[in-house]
């Protein structure tokens, strides 16, 4: 009988030694919690009349973890997350227990109020009440007094954070003026970082936010098809190969920049990083295609160089086109050749429509028609 009880036992032992070894580590979704509401400061109007537009709740008080880090997702990835740092504002007003102290809280009441109103007039306003979009915006905004990165973020997301040219950073990495996952959206509201750069702070957060709802809800595919036309053969392509090919060009020929009126046919806009992570830079040409000096240098600015490649893809496309949307002036818009015209107004009249107000980030916008 003993016999029998020991061998039930050990077997019963190894069947949860093997679930444990074969079942990944779980955790619980908390679908059925709602840290939103229950973290929203319902006596802030303006956090409130977020809330009720844009379904968005905007928290400056959270758990890093359950509102940020956790997104239902292995656990590798889970601590991939936990590492960023997102302090709360109320750590400069708060003891060791992060209680704030009696004191402190008039300052930080008005510091809370202040970030609020500030990401409402810095990145809500660009998005229309009532529209497609405000049906798309992320439930769960946090207010941080930074965003710090210690490991560098690949993929898609990496991506973003260093696309625009109001960028904080040239890599994915360290000080960042935002961060997003599926679960949520933080924002760095530290007065101190922003500084003077609220200009640049607005049109980078503007890019991020929409990066993120294209993403999220697959309106990359809601753009009109004509919008791609010819462009798919070439993505992620080597641009001095198919330069050479289509213009016949040997190797014996010389090539130290790609003709902007070339590279503009094909559709592609002359987007500062997003062939490389450095910037399309300044460049003098010195030699002809056949290696003879030039009487005069030709200056190429925000040069095509050899080594470069097309975009990888259709995201990365109207990434790129938005990109300029934001940051060019009238001048600079009206300056491109009218195919690349007509893909911004097709693009900027799209955006518009689903509740994105593109023109109200670059008023310029409107000069084309």
């Amino acid at each position: 009988m003993k016999l029998q009880i020991y061998i039930m036992l050990l077997l019963g032992g190894l069947t949860v030694c093997s679930c444990n070894y074969n079942e990944p580590e779980l955790f619980p979704s908390n679908a059925e919690v709602d840290r939103v509401y229950t973290q929203l400061d319902t006596e802030n109007p303006i956090a409130m009349n977020i809330y009720e537009t844009y379904n968005s709740g905007v928290l400056f008080e959270y758990d890093r973890i359950l509102d940020f880090a956790f997104i239902a997702a292995s656990k590798n990835e889970t601590l991939i997350w936990d590492e960023i740092e997102i302090p709360q504002m109320k750590n400069i007003y708060s003891d060791t227990l992060g209680v704030v102290l009696p004191e402190n809280e008039e300052a930080y009441k008005l510091h809370t109020q202040n970030a609020v109103a500030f990401i409402d007039s810095t990145l809500f306003r660009f998005f229309k009440p009532n529209s497609i979009i405000s049906e798309l915006m992320p439930y769960k905004v946090l207010l941080s007094d930074g965003v710090f990165c210690p490991r560098l973020l690949q993929g898609d997301i990496g991506n973003v954070l260093i696309e625009s040219e109001s960028r904080q950073r040239s890599s994915a990495i360290y000080d960042q003026r935002a961060i997003y996952n599926k679960h949520s959206i933080v924002f760095s509201v530290n007065p101190d970082v922003i500084g003077n750069s609220v200009q640049k702070y607005t049109r980078d957060n503007f890019y991020i936010m929409l990066s993120r709802i294209m993403d999220m809800h697959g309106l990359y595919g809601k753009i009109p098809p004509t919008f791609f036309d010819g462009k798919d053969e070439y993505y992620n392509k080597d641009i001095e190969m198919v330069y050479r090919e289509e213009l016949g060009l040997g190797e014996e020929k010389r090539v130290d920049v790609i003709e902007k009126d070339w590279f503009f046919s094909k559709g592609f806009v002359d987007a500062t990083y997003f062939y490389t992570n450095f910037g399309l830079r300044t460049y003098n040409q010195y030699y002809d295609e056949d290696n003879n000096r030039l009487p005069a240098p030709i200056r190429h600015t925000k040069a095509i160089r050899p080594g470069y490649e097309f975009i990888s893809g259709r995201r990365k496309d109207v990434r790129s086109y938005i990109n300029e949307m934001i940051h060019r002036n009238a001048n600079e818009l009206n300056a491109f050749p009218e195919n690349i015209k007509a893909n911004i107004v097709l693009l900027r009249d799209e955006l518009m429509s689903w509740g994105v107000d593109i023109v109200g980030i670059n008023p310029a916008l409107e000069t084309l028609n």
